[in-house]
């Protein structure tokens, strides 16, 4: 994480509660209530993630999944990938009785310009795993749009609980 980061996380944490002005007597008090309103906004958030269900935005069986299991937050993320797979389109297909590896042509712009790119995904008919050159689970530890395109592709009805992990469930508490 960079410098910049750091400060503009801090920053976020304090929005409201601090300024240049504020002495360090009033900046320790305004670091408890800074702490106490980020437990409270997490409260909130966690009560509704349990206690209501956001919509599905397709008719996935995966998406039922990840609904059943993620906190609003999270699912929000998962929906945004699944939306984005209107974007991709599957190029090329190479198969055998154990490995699907597909090549999944996306469409972008940038700068109003067309920038597509190619992302490989293959998928393990055995075990059920699948892995995209774009690395999205990796990082951020959800499905991206392209393995969601070849799951679908490959009629797969349900992820692996590899792919739902108990740190985003809103069953834990």
């Amino acid at each position: 994480m960079s410098t910049t980061q750091r400060s503009e996380s801090m920053n976020a944490f304090f929005d409201g509660f601090i300024n240049s002005t504020t002495t360090l007597k009033q900046f320790i008090i305004q670091y408890d209530n800074a702490l106490r309103s980020k437990a409270e906004k997490e409260i909130e958030a966690n009560f509704a993630s349990s206690n209501t269900t956001l919509p599905c935005a397709t008719q996935s069986m995966i998406e039922r999944q990840f609904q059943e299991e993620y906190t609003h937050a999270k699912l929000a993320e998962v929906q945004q990938e699944l939306r984005s797979k209107i974007n991709c389109t599957i190029k090329s297909c190479e198969c055998d009785e154990m490995f699907s590896k597909y090549m999944v042509k996306e469409e972008c712009i940038r700068n109003g310009q067309s920038d597509d790119k190619m992302n490989e995904v293959v998928f393990d008919k055995v075990t059920q795993q699948i892995r995209c050159t774009c690395l999205l689970f990796e990082f951020r530890r959800i499905l991206c749009r392209h393995n969601f395109l070849v799951l679908a592709q490959e009629e797969v009805k349900s992820v692996s609980h590899h792919y739902l992990l108990k740190r985003w469930s809103k069953h834990i508490r």
